[in-house]
């Protein structure tokens, strides 16, 4: 009777331990299964970032081969050896060129561009026919003396527009029986409006001199003198200029010249003398 009412006591107590295991093993198995879900979305998420690392090595491996790419473009662009230096002389001859261009026009423009004539020290005389017109105190002289005569001239052109020099010469004329000689020494400025491109000039002189009237069967002669004064025009040409100087001024020179001379009365009825000549200038200027 002992044993059966023990062994029911052992079942008893056995039931609830049997009863209280199950939940247990039930809480196992559901930390199991979440386990096992986070696993699997940590797989997931493992998968999914691996595919941009993928994605990422892709693109560096686009990236080098752009630049393997381009390096080698550059390298094919830029050539060596003989090539290379045929090139950069290419290139320094169009530089050359192109830098010398200007320099060329500019030579040529300088040798265009004719140099001044009427330039530097000058040397000359004059050759001229004309008329004068005397008064003396004691013969009669109604009529113009026709004669001819000359001049020596030497100076320095000072300026483009301005010339000074001296003037020294005399003339003679013939009027019926009668007959004139007059001369002076100057001095002369020289004065061209359109410098280095028309060789005309403009001629001022004063200084002093005198003459004299003589009449055939007159003992006596009849003279004026003292201040003397001259104006007068002439246009330079240089023959053959351009061609024996070419790039330097002055030349030999020969043109015509007109031109007025007097010797002014010291008052009113006194003696005195104008001249009126067209004349042959010939000239050289040495140039600067």
């Amino acid at each position: 009777m002992v044993a059966p009412l023990w062994l029911l006591a052992t079942q008893v107590a056995a039931a609830p331990a049997a009863d209280d295991a199950a939940p247990v093993d039930d809480a196992r198995d559901a930390s199991e299964d979440v386990d096992d879900d986070d696993n699997a979305r940590d797989a997931a998420t493992k998968d999914a970032g691996d595919e941009p690392a993928e994605s990422d090595a892709g693109d560096d491996e686009g990236d080098d081969e752009g630049d393997d790419e381009g390096d080698a473009g550059e390298r094919d662009a830029v050539p060596e050896g003989p090539e290379a230096d045929d090139g950069a002389a290419t290139d320094d001859d169009d530089d050359d060129e192109g830098d010398g261009a200007p320099e060329d026009e500019g030579v040529e423009a300088g040798a265009r561009e004719r140099p001044p004539r009427v330039d530097g020290a000058y040397i000359g005389g004059v050759l001229h026919g004309g008329a004068t017109f005397a008064r003396v105190n004691d013969l009669e002289t109604p009529a113009p003396f026709i004669g001819t005569g000359g001049a020596i001239r030497i100076g320095e052109v000072v300026f483009p527009w301005m010339s000074i020099g001296v003037h020294a010469g005399g003339r003679a004329g013939w009027s019926r029986n009668q007959i004139v000689a007059q001369g002076a020494v100057l001095v002369e400025l020289g004065f061209l409006p359109v410098p280095h491109k028309l060789p005309l000039s403009l001629l001022v002189g004063f200084g002093a001199g005198g003459g004299a009237v003589h009449e055939q069967g007159v003992a006596d002669r009849s003279g004026f003198g003292g201040a003397a004064f001259k104006g007068a025009i002439r246009y330079d040409l240089f023959p053959g200029a351009d061609i024996r100087r070419p790039n330097r001024g002055g030349g030999f020179s020969l043109g015509p010249e007109l031109g007025w001379m007097g010797f002014t009365p010291a008052a009113a009825g006194r003696p005195m003398s104008n001249t009126i000549y067209l004349g042959l200038w010939l000239g050289y200027y040495f140039g600067s």
